[in-house]
């Protein structure tokens, strides 16, 4: 009798140790995203980690950013993105990001604000388009 209690026990125990941390990290990005300092970053680099949360993948970043006083200083930070912009970031690309008041390396980037630049194009179009 108390074996099946006691498996059920462990069981709870394994899976609030596995979610807890999911829970606290998604609950402390929520809060930066609504009173975090607005700042730009710059993608330095990007790079797969090989897990998905919501089935999104989540990406290692090493960002460049520039604080509301000017100082430009490098974080590393992970983050699931969305699936557009999984496909088309790269070095360069001039990201939206909130920034923890206290501890500026806590940053979130703030895909809601992000809109990607628009491709220039050279003139005139070097395809023949059929009409």
């Amino acid at each position: 009798m108390w074996l099946p209690l006691a498996i059920a026990g462990v069981t709870m125990l394994i899976t609030a140790g596995v979610w807890v941390p999911f829970a606290v990290t998604a609950w402390g990005g929520r809060r930066l995203l609504a009173t975090g300092v607005p700042a730009q970053a710059v993608v330095e680099s990007v790079s797969d980690t090989g897990m998905s949360v919501d089935e999104r993948p989540v990406a290692r970043f090493v960002l460049a950013v520039r604080a509301a006083d000017g100082e430009v200083y490098r974080v590393t930070h992970r983050q699931s993105l969305p699936r557009v912009p999984a496909g088309i970031l790269a070095p360069g690309a001039v990201l939206p990001v909130k920034v923890d008041r206290q501890r500026r390396e806590r940053v979130r980037i703030d895909w809601a604000a992000w809109r990607p630049a628009p491709v220039a194009y050279p003139a005139p179009y070097p395809y023949n388009v059929p009409r």
